[in-house]
């Protein structure tokens, strides 16, 4: 009996993955020039989560995982090993708090009428298999969402550094969500005014900290991870260092933030129209080289 429960299990499951997405997020394993991607809400990676929201960080790789794994029908089938896999945790007997905090994130979603799940959250094991049914207008971010595809996942998943998938994930999704995605013309041509709306990042990392109430030093050992190249694996973000301004001559230089986009095509111009944006920002004509020591513009 069990193993014909395992088999109708997987079945499902197997049957979820292989399913196709409608619109944009279609992802073909046999259509090498369309990609899966995941629409990550913004309002819940830009600023501390626990504050806002009362939910756990366990909250992204969960998003993430139903999304993934949706079929047409806006049905999704999860089990918590895998998203405890994410983290690299070991399963015992005794259920690592993780455990608790995936169901207080399922519990979070189920009472914002984000999914439903008719399994009792209590019941379930590391195996279980919950039928999610998500419900696409509290679910679903149309707007100012970071778009998250499935190879930017995977590079995220291979992290072998001393900073953790969970830290590298959401500076990511922080700053693709400051970066976002300009509209276009039906075509993918640009429109007239796209150099107003450069798709990128320069925000300090300051700012950056205290949104996701993680250290400095882990936001740029997560953003060193990005933004490097390994084993024919492409860095996912381009940094370009900005350098200083002196907009009063009578005092010291103040470094100002390096601006980060995204590495693909276009990526060269991206950068200068953010260059730009930032001397109108700044209120001077140029930039000067960078400073050391403390002179880091607030």
């Amino acid at each position: 009996m069990k193993n014909c429960c395992f088999i109708k299990t997987m079945c499902f499951f197997t049957r979820l993955l292989n399913s196709r997405r409608k619109g944009e997020s279609i992802i073909s394993t046999q259509n090498k020039k369309k990609e899966y991607f995941t629409r990550f809400p913004n309002e819940y990676i830009q600023g501390n989560i626990k504050t806002k929201f009362g939910v756990s960080r366990k909250f992204y790789i969960t998003y993430i995982l139903i999304d993934k794994y949706r079929s047409y029908e806006d049905y999704s089938w999860i089990i918590i090993r895998k998203v405890l896999d994410f983290y690299g945790y070991k399963t015992h007997r005794n259920k690592p708090k993780a455990f608790k905090e995936i169901l207080d994130v399922l519990e979070y979603m189920i009472n914002n009428k984000m999914i439903e799940v008719k399994q009792d959250l209590d019941s379930l094991s590391y195996d279980t298999g919950i039928e999610i049914k998500i419900i696409p207008d509290n679910f679903d971010f149309p707007d100012k969402f970071a778009k998250l595809t499935a190879s930017q996942f995977d590079t995220i998943m291979m992290a072998d550094s001393s900073v953790n998938r969970e830290s590298i994930l959401m500076a990511f999704l922080y700053i693709n969500s400051y970066i976002g995605c300009r509209k276009r013309n039906d075509d993918g041509s640009e429109y007239e005014n796209a150099k107003d709306n450069p798709e990128a990042f320069y925000r300090s990392i300051k700012n950056m900290a205290e949104e996701l109430s993680m250290s400095k030093d882990t936001i740029n050992q997560c953003i060193e991870y990005l933004t490097t190249s390994s084993d024919n694996i492409p860095a996912l973000l381009i940094k370009k260092e900005v350098g200083s301004i002196q907009p009063d001559k009578s005092k010291p230089p103040q470094n100002v933030p390096n601006i980060y986009v995204l590495n693909k095509e276009g990526y060269k111009q991206e950068i200068e129209w953010a260059l730009n944006k930032m001397l109108e920002l700044y209120k001077v004509n140029k930039f000067y080289p960078l400073k050391s020591g403390n002179y880091r513009f607030k």
